[in-house]
C-alpha cells in the first residue's frame, strides 16, 4: 500500500476500456488499484468502447484527457493482442501518464503532445504475483498504474521504449475550394464526428479552419461564412453550418462544429447514423464559399 506525501494533490486514475459493465472486469481493475492506493480517485471515462475497436478507444481518448490535471494517469485497456508480443507500456508526457498495450491507442497522445517519453513494462515487482495470460489489464497495468499514480517515477517502472506502435490515422485532402475528410467516429445519439478539426467560431457569421498535420505544425488558417458552405456526403448535401442542434427543425440534418472543434453531422433529436446512414470511413467533403 502506496502513502502520499501531505499536500500532494489526490492522485487520480481514469480508465477507458471496451469491457461493459455487465461482468466484473472492471471492478477487479478497481479493487487492485484501490489495494495499492487507497485514496485514489478513479474516474470512468467510458467502458462502452466496441469490443476490441482500438481506433474507437484512439479517438475517445483524444478528446478527453486533456481536461485532466496534469498529474492524472490515464489507463487505457483495448487490447485484443492480450498475451502476444505486443509490448504494455507507459508513456509520460506534460499533461499526464498513460498505461495501456503498445497497439496504437496512444496514436494521438504522440501526435498531440510536444514532447513525450515510453517505457516498456517489464519490472514485474509492480505486477501482480503470477499475473494471467488472458487479463494483462487486472494484473499488469492497473498495478503500474495505481503506482504511477502514487509517485513511482517511470524509470522504476520499465525500461526505455525506443519504438512505439502508431495507428494509420485518416488524413485530410486541402483541395481547391474543399476540404475533404472522413467520419471517425459515432457517438451514441448517432451523431457523426469527423476529421475536419480545429474548426471554431470567429462571431456569429464565420468560421476559422485550421488545417492540422499530424507531422507539422500550423499551415495556415482560412476563414469562411457559415451560411455560405456545404458539406457533402453520400448523395446528401447540407447547406450551412450551425452553431446549435435546434436551428434547424426537428428531425432535420444540420452540420455544426462539435464541442472538440471538429465538424459534426446530426440529426435533431435524431440519429444522423440511421437517417443519414452514416458509418466510421464514410467520406465528407467541406465546400468553401458556395
Amino acid at each position: 500500500m502506496l502513502h502520499m506525501p501531505i499536500n500532494h494533490p489526490p492522485p487520480i486514475v481514469t480508465l477507458l476500456t471496451d469491457f461493459g459493465e455487465h461482468d466484473g472486469y472492471v471492478g477487479a481493475m478497481k479493487g487492485v488499484i484501490l489495494s495499492i492506493l487507497p485514496h485514489v480517485k478513479l474516474v470512468d471515462i467510458s467502458h462502452q468502447i466496441l469490443s476490441q475497436d482500438i481506433q474507437q478507444a484512439s479517438t475517445v481518448l483524444a478528446g478527453v484527457y486533456q481536461y485532466y490535471p496534469p498529474h492524472t494517469v490515464h489507463l487505457v485497456i483495448v487490447d485484443p493482442g492480450v498475451g502476444g508480443t505486443r509490448q504494455p507500456i507507459a508513456v509520460e508526457t506534460p499533461s499526464g501518464i498513460f498505461v495501456a498495450p503498445d497497439n496504437g491507442v496512444l496514436t494521438p497522445v504522440y501526435e498531440q503532445e510536444e514532447s513525450w517519453r515510453a517505457v516498456k513494462l517489464d519490472r514485474p515487482a509492480y505486477w501482480l504475483a503470477q499475473p494471467s495470460h488472458t487479463f494483462h489489464g487486472r494484473d499488469i497495468f492497473s498495478p503500474v498504474a495505481a503506482h504511477l499514480a502514487g509517485g513511482i517515477s517511470l524509470s522504476q517502472i520499465g525500461s526505455d521504449c525506443q519504438q512505439v506502435t502508431r495507428l494509420q490515422q485518416p488524413r485530410l485532402a486541402l483541395l481547391p475550394g474543399a476540404v475533404q475528410g472522413e467520419v471517425v467516429r459515432i457517438d451514441r445519439f448517432g451523431n457523426a464526428l469527423t476529421n475536419i478539426r480545429h474548426l471554431r467560431w470567429v462571431d456569429d457569421d464565420m468560421i476559422e479552419f485550421i488545417p492540422m498535420d499530424a507531422k507539422t505544425e500550423k499551415t495556415g488558417s482560412m476563414q469562411f461564412k457559415a451560411d455560405t458552405v456545404q458539406v457533402t456526403f453520400g448523395w446528401h448535401t447540407l447547406k450551412g453550418i450551425y452553431q446549435t442542434y435546434s436551428h434547424v427543425s426537428v428531425g432535420q440534418a444540420v452540420a455544426l462544429i462539435g464541442s472538440g472543434g471538429e465538424l459534426e453531422i446530426s440529426v435533431n433529436r435524431g440519429s444522423a447514423r440511421e437517417k443519414l446512414a452514416l458509418s466510421v470511413g464514410v467520406q465528407v467533403k467541406l465546400l468553401l464559399n458556395h
